[in-house]
């Protein structure tokens, strides 16, 4: 679904603002600002749409715009919203968890007489070590035997865990894991396929990690020309079976695969029980899907903060993060199921809440891979001129976003002498958009906001992320 932002009012300021100033200050910095950047820009192709928003959010001046209430694809500039939105709503200090439970309220005999529950929270972080560190507590309090089953819950979500499902006509062109409440491994595990024997061999294979409940149907070989195997698989009857067909040119080195279980609460569930089992914990039941039930006792957790996840988000662009994310967003909001719908609904809220100027733009998901996404530059600016002046959570924004010239997307940028460190920003790359928004300090201190997005049809993503540096580049050595 795509629901678009129809706010009554606007930003008055950023209005008067901006129909004042279309043609920038009248002084003499201003004027060399514009003209320096105008003769940046004049540099793209005559069908480059460009939209730019510069602005002093101190003094309240607008340093450079142009086509800032154009609605523009802002790629992973929509991680901006969803880290800023979930900030404002829950705090930096949030912990995001995977839990254990168990409807047993009697442990002392050593026995669960009853199940064992796996809740997910939305942690797209954990890993076989989170769920290692669970098991070690579970053993650490003397468990032998476990009558009943091992339930993975990830009923904080809903189920409809592609993104192609919850988008009405969407086909986006960036795979993604399921997008579950309950994940490890980032919902993920890797074929390797190997074509280095004789042709018409069956390929070998390896599956990473290697559990006992995957089962590899091998019908495909090793061929002379080039050729694609064809992979499928499914998860039920405590079995995830894997079957590839086709072949593979004889090649030196393995080729991987992602597979992707198509039900990651099950997949969670059997994966704990094969790891209790190795702890000698004796389990009668089977793994299973459900909910935990309320009166069930808490016996193991492990979380991340909201503050270091929103940071791995920003800094690397992480598309599957910012997906939890999102829906743990909805969760939150609604004090129902997170889902899509009500996570959309919490940055409209916000949106609207904090007077941003919202018209012509949509948020369909999280992470920005969506072309039904559309922002202005103008909403941009406003989002980053709102958190600014939050105290309570501008430092943990501030620090998720990448240092330029240091970590992140922004490593290999705006590393000159008068740019390294002093620019904290998102970028954003799908294809035919490139867009860099955020924070910089210039040489005399003075703060400024900056989005810039340009939609090409001509030449490459490094052409647009050089002009968009060089602009960086001439406010950060202004006056």
């Amino acid at each position: 679904m795509v629901l678009s932002f129809n706010s009554k009012y606007k930003n008055l300021i950023f209005l008067i603002l901006f129909f004042h100033i279309t043609v920038l200050k009248l002084n003499g910095q201003s004027l060399s600002i514009a003209s320096k950047i105008n003769s940046i820009l004049s540099s793209l192709p005559s069908n480059t749409v460009s939209s730019i928003f510069i602005f002093d959010p101190n003094s309240k001046d607008t340093v450079y715009a142009k086509n800032i209430h154009r609605p523009m694809i802002p790629a992973s500039n929509t991680k901006l919203f969803t880290t800023a939105v979930a900030l404002d709503l829950l705090g930096g200090e949030f912990k995001i968890s995977t839990k254990i439970f168990t409807d047993d309220i009697d442990l002392s005999d050593g026995i669960i007489n009853g199940n064992l529950y796996i809740k997910g929270f939305g942690d797209a972080t954990f890993s076989s070590q989170d769920l290692d560190s669970l098991v070690k507590q579970i053993d650490s309090l003397g468990i032998k035997k476990i009558t009943g089953n091992i339930v993975g819950d990830d009923t904080y979500f809903d189920n409809i865990y592609s993104r192609d499902d919850w988008i009405i006509q969407e086909r986006a062109n960036v795979t993604l894991p399921p997008v579950s409440a309950l994940v490890l491994n980032r919902n993920k595990i890797v074929l390797k396929l190997y074509a280095n024997r004789k042709t018409r061999r069956k390929l070998g294979f390896k599956v990473f990690p290697n559990y006992s409940f995957v089962k590899v149907k091998m019908n495909a070989r090793v061929t002379k020309f080039r050729a694609r195997p064809r992979i499928t698989y499914h998860l039920s009857n405590q079995r995830l079976t894997i079957k590839v067909s086709g072949g593979l040119r004889k090649r030196r080195y393995p080729k991987s695969y992602a597979i992707f279980p198509d039900n990651p609460p099950l997949f969670v569930a059997l994966v704990l029980k094969e790891k209790l089992k190795s702890h000698n914990i004796n389990i009668t039941g089977k793994a299973l899907t459900g909910s935990t039930p309320s009166t069930a006792e808490l016996i193991g957790s492990r979380s991340i903060k909201l503050k270091k996840m929103i940071s791995l988000i920003n800094k690397n662009s992480d598309n599957f993060l910012a997906e939890c994310l999102f829906k743990i967003i909805g969760a939150n909001f609604s004090g129902s199921q997170g889902n899509s719908f009500y996570a959309t609904q919490a940055i409209l809220s916000y949106i609207n809440d904090n007077g941003i100027y919202n018209e012509g733009s949509s948020i369909v998901d999280g992470s920005g891979i969506s072309r039904y996404n559309t922002i202005t530059t103008s909403a941009i600016v406003e989002l980053l001129d709102e958190i600014y002046f939050k105290k309570e959570i501008f430092t943990d924004f501030y620090n998720s976003l990448s240092v330029s010239g240091v970590d992140g997307t922004l490593k290999d940028r705006l590393y000159s002498n008068v740019t390294l460190k002093n620019f904290r920003g998102k970028t954003g790359t799908l294809n035919g958009v490139s867009a860099i928004s955020g924070y910089l300090t210039t040489q005399n201190g003075k703060d400024l906001i900056i989005s810039i997005i340009m939609e090409f049809k001509k030449f490459g993503g490094n052409f647009y992320r050089n002009i968009q540096d060089k602009i960086i580049e001439e406010l950060a050595k202004s006056n």
